[in-house]
């Protein structure tokens, strides 16, 4: 999908929440978008509006500033009085981003989206339909790509990741998964007081985008609330903009590189909370194994064919190499 063919859509102190009992039966939702740059202004302002257009209207809208104050009062002027404001000013990054929204919310749900993507209508009450489950504890949906200046021709849908999409490989259906995205998630907030936070050192700095820290978080929330479910729901549909700088291959090199690292250092982890830690991984592999490469491998006279199986089978060896690079600089 183009930007072009998607129609535009008109230090807090801790809130400690119960850990057990019922919720009220319609549930309370925090919508969260965290911000860092000027560069995104207009995007934030669009993922507000787009926020505000929900068929289920949320019960307030906060937006999480990480260490820019220029671009506080700046968004102060240009968004609606009944935004919410929070600015981090503990560790630098996404994950403390997070956290700090989630301290400053009233919901009994928070549910995030990026400063660069816009939620489809029907977005928030096709996440919070599932809370109506006490065993649901978190909900995630779909993220459609947005090329800005279309997709480019050798970049394949297996690899939507790579920008922040859900990538062809990923189940289609609703099912229980072991992790969300960040991109478009939500969970019950009373977990944090069960589980703690976001881990720190796992998440994105800035333009920097770094692995792990989400698939931490829903794997300790796996691990600690015993039969917890963790939900995808393809309907929950958000729209997530690639811009130009990441329609390159070095932005697929790095990216995947990055990706593989932060997997390999954070295995000692991800060991002591599951079992299988790499199960997702292991099943979009087997997926560009037994399917994606075939296929194009059938199909190579087709135009595209060849140069997608090159950057899929590219972007397989450096996420290798980077999963081992992470290994070796695991601490003891």
């Amino acid at each position: 999908m183009s930007l072009k063919e998607l129609r535009q859509p008109a230090g807090i102190a801790e809130r400690p929440r119960p850990v057990t009992g019922a919720l009220s039966p319609v549930p309370r939702v925090s919508v969260v978008i965290c911000a860092y740059t000027m560069e995104r202004l207009h995007d934030i302002c669009e993922a507000v509006d787009s926020v505000l257009a929900q068929t289920e209207k949320p019960d307030e809208i906060v937006v999480s500033i990480d260490h820019n104050e220029e671009l506080l009062q700046k968004l102060k002027t240009e968004l609606p009085s009944e935004v919410k404001f929070v600015l981090n000013q503990g560790t630098i990054g996404s994950a403390e981003t997070r956290n700090t929204a989630i301290r400053f919310s009233d919901g009994d749900i928070v549910a995030f989206i990026d400063d660069d993507a816009i939620a489809e209508k029907n977005w928030l009450r096709n996440l919070k339909e599932h809370y109506r489950d006490p065993s649901v504890m978190a909900v995630g949906g779909r993220l459609n790509s947005v090329w800005r200046d279309g997709r480019p021709g050798w970049f394949p849908e297996e690899l939507d990741w790579v920008v922040g999409g859900t990538y062809k490989g990923h189940p289609e259906g609703r099912t229980h998964v072991r992790n969300l995205i960040a991109a478009n998630m939500s969970f019950r907030s009373k977990v944090c007081d069960h589980i703690g936070f976001i881990l720190t050192d796992l998440g994105a700095l800035g333009k920097t985008a770094r692995a792990g820290d989400e698939t931490e978080f829903c794997m300790r929330i796996g691990h600690h609330i015993p039969d917890a479910i963790i939900l995808y729901e393809p309907n929950a549909i958000v729209y997530h903009k690639a811009s130009p700088r990441e329609a390159t291959l070095k932005h697929l090199i790095t990216r995947s590189f990055n990706e593989g690292r932060y997997k390999g250092k954070s295995t000692r982890i991800y060991s002591a909370l599951s079992q299988n830690p790499l199960s997702t991984e292991s099943a979009y592999l087997r997926y560009l194994l037994s399917t994606a490469i075939p296929r194009r491998l059938r199909s190579f006279y087709k135009k595209g064919s060849i140069v997608h199986l090159g950057a899929i089978i590219l972007s397989i060896a450096v996420v290798g190499a980077g999963y081992l690079v992470g290994k070796v600089s695991q601490t003891p």
